[in-house]
C-alpha cells in the first residue's frame, strides 16, 4: 500500500500478511499436525526446503505484538490460512498466506488489513496484494536532530497495492514491480513548526517501486549462511495522480558466515530520497534502538553487525551494534547526524511449522533503551 520509504509501523501494517506468516508456533490450527522440525544441523539446506515444501497447509489465528518507540505496544490479530512454497531453485523457502488482521496500540493506532501472498508457475513468479484502512497515531521530533522535540500526528491512511516478483532463470535473482495508490488525511495533535505546515491535510500517494533481488541465504527465519541483496526504485509521479513529485532508492547487502560455532552477518542499507515527499515519506535511519523517522533526511545509509551463538538445544544468544548517518536539506533546514546503537537479544526456533524463530532484543541508542520482540529475522526490513 505504501513505497518503501513510509515509517516502519505503517509498513508493517501493510505488510502483515507476510508478518502474521512468522508466528504460526503461537497458533490453533485446524489441519493435520506438521512433521517436526530437526534441530540447526542436522540437515542440509536441500533437505530443510524439501521438509518445508512437505509442510501441509493449516489455518491459524495469530496474535502479532506491535513494539515501536513512536508508535507505541499493541497487538495486530487475525485468521490466516498458511501453507508452503514450492521448493525454490536457489534461495531459501518462503511460505504462501492469505488472510485478515485488526490492529490495536495504546497509543491510539487502530485498522484493519487483507492480504494475499503466494506463488505462482511452481515458484517462477510471487504476487502479493494488500489492502487496509489505519488511522496510525505516532510521535515525530521534527527535522533538527538536535532538538528534543515531540510532535504528535494523526494519518488516516486507506489504500492498496499490488507487487509481482519474477524469478530469473533457475538462479537466486529476481526482478520486481508493485503498484500502490493510497489517500493519507494527515492531522497533528499538537501545533507543528512552520516547517511541516504544508504536509498538514489531504495527500494522494501513487506510484510504483521497480526491484531486483539476489539471494543465497540457507534460511528464512535463521540464516547461517549466504547473502541477500536488493535495489529498489520507488517513483511517486504528479502526472499518475499523486499529490507531489518524489523518488526515493533503497539498497540493502546482507550476509552470513559461520565463525567457530557461531554466525556472524552483516547489513548495510542506502536510503536516498529526492524530490519534494511529505514528511512521513523521506528515509530515515532504521534498526535496532532507534525510533522509526527519529533521525530522517534526504541521505541515510548504516551498517550493522550481529553475532549469533547457540547456546543450549533450539536457544540462542546473540550481541549486535549498529551506526548510521543522515544527511537532510529539507525546506531550508540542513541537518547533519551520526548516531549508533548496540544491544544483546535471544532467539529461539520452533520446531513445527516452517522452523521460524522468535525471540527478544534489548537495544541501547541514542535516545535510551528499547526493547523488541521479535519473530523471524531482524533484518527482513
Amino acid at each position: 500500500m505504501f513505497p518503501a520509504a513510509f515509517p516502519s509501523a505503517a509498513r508493517t501494517f501493510a505488510g502483515a500478511g507476510l508478518v502474521l506468516v512468522l508466528l504460526g508456533q503461537w497458533a490453533w490450527p485446524v489441519a493435520a499436525q506438521t512433521p517436526a522440525w530437526p534441530e540447526a544441523g542436522e540437515l542440509s539446506a536441500e533437505e530443510t526446503t524439501a521438509l518445508a515444501a512437505a509442510t501441509p497447509g493449516r489455518f491459524i489465528v495469530v496474535p502479532y505484538p506491535i513494539v515501536d518507540p513512536a508508535l507505541g505496544n499493541g497487538l495486530l490479530v487475525g485468521p490466516v490460512w498458511m501453507r508452503s512454497g514450492p521448493p525454490p531453485a536457489a534461495g531459501p523457502a518462503k511460505p504462501q498466506a492469505y488472510g485478515l488482521g485488526a490492529l490495536w496500540t495504546d497509543g491510539g493506532t487502530r485498522g484493519i488489513v487483507a492480504f494475499d501472498h503466494r506463488t505462482w508457475k511452481e515458484g517462477a513468479w510471487r504476487t502479493t496484494a494488500l489492502a487496509g484502512d489505519v488511522d496510525l497515531h505516532f510521535n515525530y521530533a521534527g527535522l533538527r536532530f538536535d532538538r528534543d522535540e515531540d510532535f504528535g500526528f494523526v494519518i488516516a491512511a486507506r489504500g492498496g497495492s499490488l507487487s509481482a516478483e519474477r524469478a530469473v532463470g533457475t538462479g537466486p535473482n529476481t526482478v520486481s514491480v508493485s503498484v500502490f495508490s493510497a489517500r493519507a488525511d494527515v492531522s497533528p495533535e499538537v501545533p507543528p513548526p512552520v516547517e511541516l505546515a504544508p504536509d498538514i491535510g489531504t495527500a494522494q500517494l501513487v506510484g510504483l517501486t521497480l526491484g531486483w533481488a539476489r539471494d543465497t541465504r540457507d534460511d528464512v527465519f535463521l540464516p547461517s549462511t549466504g547473502t541477500a541483496l536488493s535495489a529498489k526504485l520507488t517513483v511517486i509521479p504528479e502526472a499518475l495522480g499523486a499529490s507531489f513529485d518524489s523518488q526515493s532508492v533503497a539498497l540493502k547487502w546482507t550476509n552470513y558466515r559461520p565463525v567457530g560455532r557461531g554466525v556472524i552477518g552483516l547489513r548495510a542499507k542506502a536510503d536516498l530520497g529526492f524530490g519534494d515527499p511529505p514528511f512521513y515519506l523521506r528515509p530515515y535511519l532504521s534498526f535496532r534502538g532507534v525510533a522509526a523517522l527519529r533521525y530522517a533526511g534526504e541521505q541515510a545509509t548504516s551498517l550493522e553487525a550481529e553475532y549469533r551463538r547457540p547456546v543450549h538445544g533450539s536457544w540462542d544468544a546473540l550481541v549486535f551494534a549498529a551506526a548510521g548517518h543522515v544527511r537532510s536539506d529539507f525546506r531550508g533546514i540542513s541537518e547533519d547526524k551520526s548516531v549508533s546503537a548496540a544491544g544483546i537479544g535471544v532467539r529461539f526456533r520452533a520446531r513445527k511449522l516452517f522452523g521460524l524463530t522468535f525471540g527478544l532484543d534489548l537495544a541501547q541508542g541514542p535516545d535510551g533503551s528499547v526493547g523488541y520482540l521479535q519473530i523471524g529475522n531482524a533484518w527482513t526490513n
